[in-house]
């Protein structure tokens, strides 16, 4: 088998890399300060977990996880 490559696909390879390492060498700015963001993720942890620890009600439609009383007694 000869190895012979399309040129087309070559120079494609050769676009897109040079692409890619001028994409890499633009400096990207710094969006939000990251001492300042750890304070927001730490503040939202904290809200998920006081919105989770909310009481629990039962379901409107009277639904029960146990019988009644009663019900309960003679299974025992």
């Amino acid at each position: 088998m000869s190895d012979r490559r399309d040129p087309a696909e070559a120079r494609l390879r050769d676009l897109l890399g040079a692409w890619c390492r001028e994409i890499d060498e633009v400096p990207v700015p710094s969006l939000v300060d990251p001492a300042r963001a750890v304070d927001v993720v730490i503040e939202a942890l904290k809200a998920k977990k006081a919105k989770d620890r909310g009481r629990v009600h039962p379901p409107p439609d009277g639904a029960r996880t146990r019988p009644p009383g009663d019900a309960r007694e003679e299974a025992v």
